[in-house]
């Protein structure tokens, strides 16, 4: 899992202490926290471009690609978009976790 600047926004422990509850090899544990990290990754990305003028696009996916973690980007995106862009990932995070786990606890035995 690659840091990234919108990290504080998506917190992936409760997708970590719900895996613990099953009999899962660290293998099958980290197969799991990357799926569920790409796929929120992949969310994020969606919504952040859904938000973001098509103007600026380019120039966040160009930022972005050259350092990821940078925590400017947030205020990029506050500056380019009118919509409460933090909020917005927030929701579609506990949306998606919300999934994910109910995938989780549908599909393995504790």
């Amino acid at each position: 899992m690659s840091k990234v600047f919108y990290d504080h926004l998506i917190k992936i422990e409760e997708i970590v202490l719900e895996l613990d509850n099953y009999e899962l090899t660290l293998e099958e544990k980290d197969e799991f926290i990357n799926l569920a990290d790409a796929t929120l990754h992949h969310h994020t990305l969606q919504i952040i471009l859904d938000l973001l003028p098509d103007v600026s696009h380019q120039d966040f996916l160009e930022l972005f690609y050259q350092s990821p973690s940078d925590q400017k980007l947030i205020d990029f995106l506050k500056e380019k978009s009118d919509q409460e862009i933090e909020k917005k990932i927030e929701e579609k995070a506990r949306q998606i976790k919300k999934e994910i786990l109910q995938e989780i606890k549908k599909s393995t035995k504790p």
